[in-house]
């Protein structure tokens, strides 16, 4: 349900602005705070609300108009705050959608499992007509130096924290949700860095006629996907950078294939969203982002 707008008075507007600044300048050095959103969306804010109508080429009419919000990457730490994330989603419920889609990395580096619990709880918070539906980012299965048991168990306790909170998880699998009385199907992929990426699986039981939308977290697993019937493609993972570093050592910087925005990739629409959270790096001119998708 769309929430009230507060009016705003008089003076707000340079408040507003010094808000846009903070958040600017705080959002290039790498730190997320509640100074990058309006609460109310009605003035200037560092996060960027991103509107696409996204062509489906389906016949299947009944979808269209139906309103998806794709966020990524919150890396909830340190330095992306549990007040710039509640704003974000006070911001994502006032724009009145769907569906609510998750591309994973909700934390970074989180031994302890603190992180995981405090970004549950705010998930909990999203507001949607039909629900919210997320896949797994690399971040989210632990650090590597920890036991497997021990990463096993942090990711376990994410998931069923997540579930709890009302989010449908999927991990090489497929669901599918009825919105005015057609189906529209999920299809959530496990990491392909971290070698849990199973699209054979995930699309077993996905008729290939019907409207069907992946959830993945890097968007390199858009080439593994030629076989497979998808309208489209929804990922996160880069931060909007435009090169990244090559696996092994020594390490070296390549350019991504895609960095952000949507591209076309063998029959397949790809949206890169550029994430709400960093990893404490500085970045120039790259906005975090809610992206609100209109089916057509």
């Amino acid at each position: 349900m769309r929430k009230d707008i507060r009016p705003i008075s008089g003076g707000s507007e340079s408040i507003n602005r010094g808000h846009y600044f903070k958040g600017a300048a705080l959002g290039t050095l790498g730190l997320c705070t509640r100074w990058a959103v309006d609460p109310y969306g009605t003035g200037p804010e560092w996060i960027e609300v991103v509107e696409i109508d996204l062509h489906l080429q389906s016949p299947h009419r009944r979808l269209h108009g139906t309103r998806i919000a794709h966020i990524s990457d919150l890396h909830h730490s340190r330095t992306v705050s549990s007040g710039y994330l509640r704003r974000c989603i006070e911001r994502i419920n006032l724009l009145d959608v769907d569906v609510v889609v998750l591309t994973g990395d909700y934390i970074t580096y989180d031994i302890r499992g603190k992180y995981r619990e405090k970004v549950v709880a705010l998930l909990g918070n999203i507001e949607s007509r039909f629900g919210t539906y997320a896949c797994l980012g690399n971040h989210d299965y632990g650090i590597r130096g920890l036991p497997s048991r021990r990463r096993e168990q942090l990711l376990r306790r994410l998931i069923q924290g997540m579930e709890a909170s009302r989010i449908t998880v999927l991990r090489n699998e497929s669901t599918v949700l009825k919105i005015n009385g057609h189906p529209l199907w999920f299809v959530g992929l496990g990491d392909l860095r971290i070698g849990d990426f199973l699209p054979q699986e995930a699309f077993a039981d996905v008729p290939t006629d019907q409207v069907t939308i992946v959830l993945m977290h890097n968007p390199r697993g858009v080439e593994h996907l030629a076989e497979f019937a998808a309208n489209a493609v929804l990922s996160g993972h880069t931060h909007g950078r435009k090169a990244g570093f090559s696996a092994g050592r020594p390490w070296t910087i390549r350019d991504r294939c895609f960095h952000a925005g949507m591209y076309e990739v063998e029959g397949h629409k790809l949206y890169v969203n550029r994430g709400l959270g960093r990893v404490g790096r500085a970045r120039l001119n790259v906005r975090p982002e809610i992206t609100i998708f209109t089916l057509r």
